[in-house]
């Protein structure tokens, strides 16, 4: 073969594995798709009538539909599930005792991206009134989360923009007003219902 056809062929394997990486990138569904157009009604009514219970539940958190919310994902048997019980209940401000159960289990049992679960806690912690204990887990993970936040996600997206939120709070509990204002600002604009900071 010659130095032309070897380069062409190169040139064909690496577009089709460029193309392959760019729809794998894409929404798996179109209840996905909805909420990433930030459509969450209609993703609610997508989710609905394809039976998708744990999707539907994340479009009803982002719609701040939080005991719905809570329903779907009791039907759900995603592992991330537990997560989202969790968080609603503390953006309820109830029943936190099981709130705060539910995500360590979650964290013991299904670790994903660690330092965004360790934020949910600190959060519901937080929310349940252990500031202390809330503040220390922050601290631990506030490194990691702006990595995160900086390097790996950049691209808006509505179902990170609960995490910038609960980063928000935290950071405001912590004393740091300027990044508690741009992170909130940032999970408004990545579709966060939740605006103030409180």
């Amino acid at each position: 073969m010659t130095i032309g056809l070897w380069t062409l062929l190169i040139a064909v394997v690496l577009i089709g594995w460029l193309l392959a990486y760019m729809i794998a990138q894409k929404p798996v569904t179109s209840v996905q798709q909805l909420i990433h157009l930030r459509r969450y009604a209609d993703a609610v009514a997508e989710a609905t009538r394809t039976n998708d219970v744990f999707h539907r539940a994340e479009a009803l958190k982002l719609l701040g539909r939080f005991e719905e919310a809570i329903d779907s994902y009791r039907q759900s048997n995603d592992p991330s599930a537990n997560e989202g019980i969790a968080l609603s209940l503390a953006h309820l401000g109830r029943n936190l005792d099981e709130a705060r159960t539910r995500m360590e289990t979650q964290i013991a049992q299904h670790p994903q991206i660690q330092e965004f679960q360790s934020l949910a806690l600190a959060y519901i912690l937080l929310k349940a009134g252990d500031r202390d204990a809330a503040l220390r887990l922050y601290r631990d993970n506030v490194e990691l989360l702006e990595t995160r936040f900086h390097d790996d996600y950049t691209d808006p997206d509505p179902l990170l923009s609960e995490t910038l939120y609960l980063f928000s709070q935290l950071a405001d509990a912590n004393g740091e007003e300027a990044r508690a204002d741009s992170l909130a600002r940032q999970a408004r604009e990545w579709g966060w219902p939740m605006s103030s900071r409180a």
